[in-house]
């Protein structure tokens, strides 16, 4: 009795196996693989409102700005703030962006709750409010809800692009004149 429950388990599996190695042949053949063909880089060169170029490239994932030194060796950008024009000096040692007074009035931005800081500028010592930037943007480069200072009204005239952008780039890079910021 045994040897026969042996046999017939034996004869269902080997019918098991046979169908479905049948029912393998019927299935179509599966298409080739093939690499994709690697994304180009995109280039463009833009000119901004004082006709100096800076060149905007999209590379694999990456948007690339280069802006070009000035004279001074410093870097400027046209950046639009909330969706307004503010020309900035892109300072990789300030460790905010730095709004003055003036253009935060022109902005309408509002400091935000926190306490106000002491800061050291090219004009001394001042006070600087903490403030939070809907969006920061320029050459296909862009952020929400940046942290910035804005700063007192005697500290002068200035707008400075600096590390709470900067840092949430994957790249910063000097080269050849040229400073690259890649996000």
């Amino acid at each position: 009795m045994f040897g026969r429950v042996v046999f017939v388990a034996t004869l269902g599996v080997a019918a098991a196996l046979l169908g479905s190695f049948s029912l393998l042949e019927r299935l179509p053949a599966p298409a080739p693989v093939t690499a994709a063909p690697a994304p180009a880089a995109v280039t463009s060169v833009s000119d901004n409102a004082a006709g100096e170029q800076h060149a905007v490239r999209q590379v694999f994932s990456y948007r690339e700005i280069a802006l070009r030194a000035d004279a001074r060796g410093q870097y400027a950008a046209d950046t639009l703030v909330n969706g307004m024009p503010v020309r900035m000096l892109v300072d990789t040692g300030a460790s905010d962006i730095v709004i003055s007074a003036s253009t935060a009035a022109r902005l309408g931005l509002a400091p935000s709750s926190g306490p106000a800081r002491i800061i050291q500028t090219a004009n001394g010592r001042s006070t600087a409010s903490p403030a939070v930037l809907g969006n920061v943007s320029f050459g296909g480069l862009y952020m929400n809800d940046v942290e910035a200072l804005i700063l007192a009204p005697e500290a002068g005239e200035v707008d400075l692009l600096g590390a709470s952008f900067l840092r949430r780039l994957v790249s910063v890079e000097q080269r050849d004149g040229m400073l690259i910021l890649r996000q």
